[in-house]
């Protein structure tokens, strides 16, 4: 390690030995080498100080045939990345979290062949993904979007080229507020397990082909607002889990193929107001373990069967304002004042 020989040795630990640099392009940032080979394999900006994060972001084409891991989160000041990151054969992880003026990655980020992840949360200004992301044939995380109190609300749309991503299986759009659809090729992320699209406030409706990501365990669309259906053929989402459509306030009906996604165990649909009835189907899902329709205004009736459902824990059916009745093998959902005022005043058996 002779071209570090200005540095300072900081810590050893499992992963290898970390470097602070206190000179030139990389000062203030922390390099990791290999515990046995010495091979600078990672690169850190965590502890890089105001002072040392430049506009433009460092060449690594010294560390070009090693790097693993690129970890520039909260390099806020970047608007681009440096041309040499494409030509980091062997990295694997590319995290781009809370880089403030980001707008965009280079077209040719598909030449990273072996990345695992790529996480852009929180970077609020990324306003598009170039269609040569398709080429990232190795990716199962990718983070775009914001956290509490954070939001993108650049982002409007995906490229074509998207669901070429085979190997993706995590993929969170949480906050982009702008987006207002998946593009048509979604299906072809066969590999993914969980989506999460919360509060993704302009998205109207999900593609069609959906439904061909069948091995898709947990879907997340909270407050997605404007949301106004599911596609009816939605049970085909056999290996679904988890549902959380909470505060989806446009939705106005739950298709009934609902009945062929057999593994749920949780379904939230609190607060979808224009949703006027339950489908029977939900009543055959014999997994299910947790069922919120608190707030729903519109629902008028709840089918006779979810009651009698064997996993069924919890059900939550607060404030349904419409309901005209309740099945009887429901009452042990109701607390002991809830049950005396609605049986009392509100429904007959």
């Amino acid at each position: 390690m002779d071209r570090l020989s200005t540095s300072t040795l900081c810590t050893s630990g499992n992963d290898g030995i970390w470097i602070d640099i206190e000179n030139g392009e990389l000062k203030g940032m922390t390099l990791i080498a290999g515990r046995d080979s010495g091979d600078i394999i990672g690169l850190s900006a965590r502890s890089c100080s105001n002072e040392h994060m430049g506009s433009l972001m460092p060449s690594l084409k010294e560390y070009a045939s090693t790097l693993r891991v690129v970890d520039l989160h909260n390099y806020r000041y970047i608007r681009n990345l440096h041309e040499s990151i494409v030509d980091l054969p062997f990295l694997q992880r590319l995290i781009l979290s809370r880089c403030d003026r980001l707008e965009k990655l280079p077209d040719s980020v598909g030449k990273l062949h072996n990345l695992v992840e790529l996480d852009l949360f929180d970077s609020f200004q990324v306003s598009e993904l170039p269609e040569g992301i398709s080429g990232l044939q190795s990716l199962k995380r990718l983070r775009i979007g914001g956290s509490s109190g954070i939001a993108n609300k650049s982002l409007q749309r995906l490229p074509e080229s998207f669901g070429e991503l085979t190997s993706l299986e995590d993929l969170q759009l949480d906050k982009c507020k702008a987006l207002k659809s998946l593009p048509a090729s979604f299906g072809g992320l066969k590999n993914l397990t969980r989506l999460s699209l919360r509060e993704c406030k302009a998205l109207k409706f999900l593609p069609p082909s959906i439904v061909r990501c069948t091995n898709l365990i947990e879907l997340n669309l909270l407050k997605c607002v404007s949301l106004k259906y599911l596609p009816p053929d939605f049970g085909s989402l056999v290996l679904l889990e988890d549902l959380n459509m909470f505060k989806c306030k446009t939705v106005k009906e739950i298709p009934h193929s609902i009945g062929c996604c057999g593994f749920l165990a949780f379904i939230d649909l609190r607060k979808c107001k224009n949703l006027s009835n339950l489908p029977d189907e939900i009543g055959t899902l014999s997994r299910l373990r947790m069922l919120h329709i608190s707030d729903c205004t519109g629902i008028v009736e709840i089918p006779d069967l979810i009651g009698e459902l064997p996993k069924l824990e919890v059900f939550q059916f607060e404030n349904c304002t419409s309901l005209k009745s309740i099945p009887s093998s429901c009452y042990k959902f109701l607390d002991d004042t809830m049950k005396s005022r609605m049986l009392g005043h509100e429904f007959n058996e």
